[in-house]
């Protein structure tokens, strides 16, 4: 899978859930909460990687589909 195709979604210290890239300086989006950002995420990249980071630091992998 290509590297463009990989989305990781962690929390932001105002609350909300940034969407970004990875290495990317800016976010894909940013939304209030995390069922909010898999969504998204899901609809920027239908079949990539979703990765979301943890409030303990680990990454868990979302299902596509």
């Amino acid at each position: 899978m290509a590297k463009h195709d990989e989305l990781i979604i962690e929390k932001r210290d105002d609350g909300r859930w940034d969407i970004r890239k990875p290495h990317a300086e800016r976010s894909s989006a940013i939304e209030d909460t995390q069922k909010e950002a898999i969504g998204r995420a899901k609809e920027l990249a239908p079949e990539g990687d979703i990765k979301v980071k943890g409030l303990n630091g680990k990454f868990r992998h979302i299902q596509k589909g």
